[in-house]
């Protein structure tokens, strides 16, 4: 499987930014095979981390909301920000 098969976050498809607005998401990538979307209104929080954990040991994919802790392998430090809680 190479998409996910469900998200909480989404950046745009030409720019390196959150989507916030469930109508735009479902506009822009309905086209790319998007089947349906949960309208909660804008999205207001940071987005999650995401952990691949089909590999030992696990690797941070992408950081956001939430720590790195110390059994996470970030997949690529450069592209982390080790800043954020």
């Amino acid at each position: 499987m190479e998409a996910p098969l469900i998200s909480t976050s989404v950046k745009s498809l030409n720019e390196n930014e959150w989507m916030l607005d469930p109508v735009a998401i479902a506009d822009t990538y309905r086209p790319e095979g998007l089947d349906f979307i949960v309208d909660a209104g804008l999205r207001v929080a940071d987005p999650s981390t995401v952990v691949d954990m089909t590999v030992n040991p696990p690797k941070i994919i992408r950081q956001g909301k939430g720590p790195k802790l110390s059994w996470m392998a970030a997949e690529d430090y450069d592209e982390l920000d080790e800043e954020k809680p």
